[in-house]
């Protein structure tokens, strides 16, 4: 016996109504009114999506964070892109002043006084960013004084003039960004110890200083997180006394790059082995993304569809904050919204999916697509990437889960064409689903990505069902 679900009406919740307003409907939503698929346009096998209730790991909202980074945002911008983060993708944090611009950036000024990216307008000042942010992270300077260890007392200067003015307001607190990075070290291993020692002697500096200045605040030192033994060695250099001093650690996770040690997968795996040599457990991964080796002529929504077991990835290592990187402009395969802030791409619509239904309890998923399932109350959503462009018919069978019907279900749909600037831009249109039974009464709910029909097309389709 077979029972289909209705068709879920095409209605605009929350803050896609917000979206609607900002883009002036950019988003088409398809309405109501599409039955279900027929039998000619589903896959002959089903490809099985399996659930297990038992709990991974807590999601810690602060996952959904993203980077304002100072030079490709100008101040006039600014409004439109904290707008965009907040009401399009539901961002919890916001990192300031965000990856180099922190090394070369001048607060009281607001202008950036080195380095290679200096823009034209100034980017947004401290104080009209935090009155803006719905949490902010900030970076202190570490690049002077890894370049000559004379300069560390600037830099712990700078650092606790900082956290004395901003320290009520802003909790996390980052020591520099990118050492292993800087002065070329990524290609010069000796170049890349040195810049360790150098950056344990500022941190042996500047953390206890940065203490003493507000003992509220989170101060986590960084290092590479394909290496964690990095971790241990400067836990060592830094000395026990002032590692006290630091709270957490902070990595760049930019992983799934297909060079050896970064794929997201490995991320519970290396997070666990920095906590055990760094001696922290706090984590931040200040700085986060998806490698551009795995994207190449891969825009929008295939991204998209790589970054739902991304975000698993991380919440399965127990990350207890994320800013993602970039979400406007820098890369547009990768970005939330266009320069314009007129188009939203998939890979910010399933960004705020997340955001708003990957929360409560982690879950974990079998069968060959790569899924991700959250439970939070009584509810489970899962995210199912189709992963390429044939159709396909996705079962999910429920027996011995405690769900039995479907609250919700949508599915995220691309332009079908070569054309990269649409193929990143999305439309939502709700996902038939069928709920059928087993012999034995144990409930199957299934549904058809990539069905090739006018209205879906067939490019990469990502559902979102929620079972109760």
């Amino acid at each position: 016996m077979v029972k289909p679900f209705m068709p879920l009406c095409g209605r605009v919740r929350g803050s896609a109504r917000i979206l609607i307003r900002l883009f002036g409907g950019l988003l088409s939503m398809v309405g109501a009114g599409i039955g279900a698929l027929p039998p000619a346009h589903a896959a002959e096998r089903p490809v099985e999506v399996g659930l297990s209730m038992t709990p991974v790991a807590a999601i810690n909202p602060h996952l959904f964070g993203v980077n304002y980074v100072w030079h490709l945002v100008s101040d006039d911008e600014y409004p439109r892109f904290s707008a965009a983060m907040q009401d399009l993708t539901h961002a919890r944090l916001m990192r300031y002043p965000g990856g180099w611009a922190a090394e070369w950036y001048d607060w009281e000024s607001n202008r950036e006084v080195e380095g290679n990216m200096r823009p034209e307008r100034p980017g947004v000042d401290p104080e009209t960013f935090l009155a803006l942010a719905p949490e902010a992270s900030f970076v202190v300077p570490s690049a002077h004084a890894i370049r000559d260890a004379s300069q560390i007392g600037t830099d712990v200067a700078t650092a606790v003039t900082l956290v004395r003015r901003f320290g009520n307001r802003v909790k996390r607190w980052e020591i520099g960004n990118e050492w292993w990075l800087q002065r070329g070290a990524k290609n010069d291993p000796a170049m890349r110890e040195r810049n360790l020692v150098a950056y344990a002697g500022l941190v042996a500096a500047v953390a206890p200083a940065m203490r003493a200045a507000n003992p509220a605040i989170e101060i986590y030192a960084t290092g590479d997180w394909t290496e964690p033994q990095d971790f241990a060695t400067l836990r060592r250099l830094v000395g026990a006394r002032a590692w006290a001093a630091v709270g957490g650690l902070s990595i760049h996770p930019y992983c799934g790059t297909l060079e050896a040690g970064t794929l997201c997968s490995l991320l519970p795996e290396r997070i666990a082995a920095i906590r055990t040599q760094g001696g922290k457990e706090k984590i931040y991964a200040s700085e986060w993304s998806l490698g551009l080796a795995i994207n190449r002529d891969n825009f929008g929504i295939r991204n998209a569809n790589q970054l739902v077991a991304a975000v698993q990835d991380l919440a399965f290592a127990r990350i207890d904050a994320a800013a993602y990187w970039p979400p406007v402009k820098a890369v547009p395969a990768f970005a939330f919204v266009s320069a314009s802030y007129d188009q939203l791409f998939a890979t910010g619509y399933l960004f705020g999916w997340m955001s708003r239904y990957y929360r409560g309890q982690a879950l974990s998923t079998t069968g060959p697509l790569p899924a991700a399932a959250a439970r939070s109350g009584d509810e489970v959503t899962l995210f199912v990437p189709s992963m390429n462009n044939g159709r396909l018919t996705v079962r999910i069978p429920l027996g011995g889960t405690g769900l039995s019907r479907v609250v919700s279900a949508e599915v995220m749909v691309a332009a079908d064409t070569v054309d990269h600037d649409r193929a990143r831009i999305v439309h939502i249109a709700p996902l038939p689903t069928t709920l059928g039974y087993r012999p034995d009464g144990a409930a199957d709910v299934a549904f058809d990505l990539n069905p090739g029909t006018p209205d879906r097309g067939k490019a990469w389709e990502i559902a979102r069902i929620t079972l109760r």
